[in-house]
């Protein structure tokens, strides 16, 4: 019986953590490597709630992204601490971790926050400057001084996806030869329902004030393929936006059920596009009160 493995000789996996403070381009940044949307952008600051993951398949190798909440230096509450939380427990066993900063900003007390966490990984370190499409980065100089302390430095820009290559190449080098951790061929290892929830949490932070997003969730309880009146698929989405107090639940649904509406038809069009299909998205607002609020 054959002992030889499932994989080339020389074939290279693992995985490589992106990190940095909040709305430094990480998640934009994941969304360009894999070639698609995995992880919602939003403006607003921590909007990652969870180490997404994606993967890149190329010859001779796999390489699993996982972006991970960005540090947020605000008042203590317990969002923030958990967040902070799953950043660090993301870092946990990878093979490299990318720090991603942004070279046009000035260099604050979250990227310190995020340096430390970086440093404290036993890792290969690669820093990565973001938006190089800008003329002006004034604190590129800067960064560039620390990249002693790094394994690489690369110059990227997740928006319009320049020197991507030279960042997935950087990362191979330092990953450890064995089997891919995922099938080849796929780019997620999240479940469509987790995906479907996430693109209605998107557009809750898109389309409320400053302080609704933070106080709740989204839960998605059914997707299955039905038929239309046509006779043509249709995928039927049942989820519940969770609010942490009755105050909130109304500033959700608003005046006239406007703002719910709003929220599902702008999260209809974009699983429509993305999955070729048409959906009814079913969703109410429900309150939940072991919510932070």
């Amino acid at each position: 019986m054959s002992t030889e493995p499932a994989y080339p000789p020389g074939f290279k996996a693992g995985m490589a953590a992106l990190l940095g403070r909040t709305n430094v381009g990480k998640s934009t940044l994941l969304n360009a490597l894999v070639g698609r949307k995995l992880t919602i952008v939003t403006p607003k600051p921590q909007t990652t709630r969870h180490a997404i993951q994606g993967v890149v398949n190329r010859l001779g190798g796999q390489l699993v992204f996982v972006d991970t909440p960005g540090f947020f230096k605000t008042h203590a509450s317990e969002l923030v601490e958990n967040l902070h939380a799953r950043a660090r427990e993301a870092l946990e066993g990878v093979d490299v971790v990318v720090h991603v900063v942004d070279p046009s900003r000035a260099i604050g007390a979250e990227d310190e926050l995020a340096a430390e966490a970086v440093q404290a990984v036993p890792a290969p370190k690669i820093l990565c400057l973001n938006k190089a499409d800008l003329r002006e980065r004034p604190y590129r100089d800067e960064w560039l001084k620390r990249g002693a302390g790094y394994s690489d430095t690369i110059e990227v820009s997740a928006h319009h996806r320049l020197n991507l290559p030279a960042l997935v190449e950087a990362v191979f080098r330092f990953l450890p030869e064995g089997p891919p951790l995922y099938p080849v061929g796929g780019d997620a290892t999240m479940e469509r329902a987790f995906w479907i929830g996430e693109i209605i949490r998107e557009k809750v932070y898109l389309l409320t004030e400053e302080e609704v997003p933070y106080r709740t969730s989204v839960e998605v309880h059914l997707v299955e393929t039905r038929e239309n009146r046509a006779g043509k698929p249709l995928l039927y989405v049942k989820g519940s936006i969770l609010a942490a107090a009755e105050r909130y639940k109304r500033m959700l649904i608003g005046t006239g059920a406007r703002k719910i509406k709003e929220i599902g038809m702008a999260a209809r069009r974009e699983l429509e596009t993305s999955l070729n299909t048409q959906v009814f998205l079913d969703i109410d607002v429900v309150v939940d009160t072991t919510l932070p609020v």
